[in-house]
């Protein structure tokens, strides 16, 4: 299927790009910085964990072909679960775009939990909650279609390992992806979201085949809505992924609020609540998520003295599923070209 559907968007790609004389396409282009660094101090019994890091760094180039075709390439460094830096390729992309309908193909830019992430708006402070939370990747192998009925309502459909773009694909599981995108009124924002993640043998946990767990395939759904006007934000949104890791009966479901109030044209009072919960089958001992924070709350305020730098004191307190509670203040900073 997954070929099929490449195969189908060359088809459509290629003659388009031969239908023009290549000699005489205006080619435009624009680099890609993005950096995200913090300084983070616990409080109270978390007083001894305190540091500065560097939590993302990424550089790429993004070339404009002609009107129809565009291809982005962006190398992310990035620390991995032991602090040891990495470097990879996070987009490899090719676009086209014909109207309403927009293809692409490589490692893409996924459309799940963009449109959260961005009325959010401060990925240099946390995540987005199904970022943050496992529920997917913002990149994956793959190739993806976008189509916009009006100017109220877009749909948007991929066909992706699943895996993210750190492994690859050496089985028969893929992911089917579907968006469906409502602005009915200025300011206000609806998506609603689903994908079905097909089981393998190759991925099922060690753990779960070790308690002779049953397996089916995991499915994620996902509603977001928010409003902005000049004097707030406010979103909210709610995620479940059914039989996460393939395990039967292992559910992860959770919500995420967030709001602003601007101060001024260059400071932003921000808050945000998450809240995450389990279900786990009987049969299942092993803390499949003890990873996972229950309780996660952020405040602070954000000020942005030019368009390409935020800089942002914090408070945040978090609680995990397994475990204490702890405090911390930071000094969070992004910058994007």
């Amino acid at each position: 299927m997954k070929r099929l559907f490449l195969l189908s968007f060359l088809t459509v790609l290629i003659p388009s790009v031969h239908a023009q004389d290549l000699r005489n396409l205006e080619l435009s282009g624009s680099p890609i910085v993005v950096v995200f660094a913090d300084y983070t101090a616990g409080l109270g019994k978390a007083n001894d964990v305190s540091g500065f890091n560097l939590t993302r760094s990424r550089l790429g180039y993004q070339l404009q072909i002609g009107n129809a075709l565009k291809a982005t390439t962006v190398l992310d460094i990035n620390a991995n679960s032991e602090a040891i830096r990495t470097v990879n390729f996070h987009y490899v992309m090719l676009e086209w775009a014909y109207k309403n309908l927009t293809l692409g193909g490589g490692m893409i830019a996924l459309a799940q939990f963009g449109v959260a992430e961005a009325f959010w708006g401060r990925r240099y402070i946390e995540k987005s909650f199904q970022d943050l939370n496992g529920f997917g990747f913002d990149s994956d192998l793959g190739v993806i279609a976008k189509y916009k009925f009006a100017d109220w309502l877009s749909a948007d459909f991929s066909l992706t390992n699943g895996e993210g773009t750190m492994k690859l694909n050496t089985n028969n599981s893929n992911k089917y992806a579907l968006g469906l995108t409502v602005q009915p009124l200025e300011g206000l924002f609806i998506r609603a979201y689903g994908d079905v993640f097909t089981q393998s043998e190759d991925l099922y946990p060690a753990y779960a085949l070790a308690e002779n767990a049953s397996f089916k395939s995991q499915r994620t759904v996902a509603v977001f809505a928010g409003y902005r006007n000049e004097h707030f934000s406010l979103g909210a949104e709610f995620n479940k992924q059914f039989n996460r890791s393939f395990i039967d009966g292992c559910d992860y479901q959770g919500y995420s609020v967030y709001t602003g109030v601007p101060l001024s044209s260059k400071v932003e009072l921000y808050g945000r609540y998450d809240y995450v919960d389990t279900d786990t089958p009987e049969g299942i001992t092993y803390d499949w998520l003890s990873v996972a924070n229950k309780n996660t709350l952020i405040a602070g305020l954000e000020y942005h003295p030019i368009k390409q730098l935020y800089v942002s004191p914090n408070y945040r307190y978090i609680e995990p599923l397994y475990g204490d509670g702890f405090h911390a203040i930071s000094l969070n900073l992004g910058f994007s070209w």
